[in-house]
């Protein structure tokens, strides 16, 4: 069992890292959400032929989906209040430079430019993200603990030190500041068992960032 843990693990890994380091040579300027949607695929493959259900991907359809309507919502707001929290400790405490927005902050005044944003927010971001760094990866290794202590709680941690890492593009601020929205999201997911709610959650974060940095309401760094 934990071998094949680990081997479906190295697989994602491998499909994100080589799409992440090896797109960018061939002149792609979009290689993070591609490696997502890439790695996120073969998590999918991975689990299906394993003989596993969307179930093991916190895909299952909801019983109850009218229950998304507010619960989606209630999640982005905890979200949310913990990225302010966590970029307040970052910049103002440790007196870091604020969060870089990277190419996103193209949208600023720009349109076409925040209308494709907002589509790779709700797709390769909202549930791509979802489903590799808290459905497959935090899933897989809670498996991988299972019957130790806390196994959860590792597994969220874990996942969550990932999810900043992989943000590093948006500097030593974003990767705390992803990487507590990440651990928030683990632990939500701890007590939904589904990933609807986050995805919805995500989507709407992200959503609200690039509308004002659109507005000018944020600076573009």
């Amino acid at each position: 069992m934990h071998a094949l843990e680990h081997q479906r693990q190295l697989i994602v890994a491998t499909v994100f890292l080589l799409a992440w380091l090896g797109l960018p040579r061939l002149g792609l300027s979009l290689a993070g959400p591609v490696a997502v949607a890439l790695a996120a695929v073969a998590a999918v493959v991975c689990v299906r032929r394993g003989g596993e259900g969307w179930a093991a991907l916190g895909l299952a359809a909801p019983a109850r989906p009218l229950r998304l309507l507010w619960v989606g919502p209630a999640y982005a707001v905890i979200g949310y209040l913990a990225a302010i929290a966590a970029t307040l400790l970052a910049t103002q405490l440790l007196g870091w430079a604020p969060m870089q927005s990277g190419k996103v902050g193209a949208v600023q005044g720009n349109l076409p430019a925040l209308l494709g944003m907002l589509a790779i927010a709700w797709t390769t971001a909202a549930l791509g993200e979802e489903l590799l760094f808290r459905g497959f990866l935090q899933g897989r290794l809670q498996a991988l603990l299972a019957g130790r202590r806390g196994a959860g709680l590792l597994a969220a941690l874990a996942q969550g030190l990932v999810f900043g890492l992989a943000h590093a593009y948006q500097g030593a601020t974003g990767i705390l500041v992803t990487g507590v929205l990440g651990l928030v999201f683990g632990l939500l997911y701890l007590r939904s068992k589904s990933l609807w709610p986050l995805v919805i959650a995500h989507g709407l974060i992200d959503t609200l960032s690039l509308v004002a940095l659109y507005a000018g309401k944020l600076p573009a760094q």
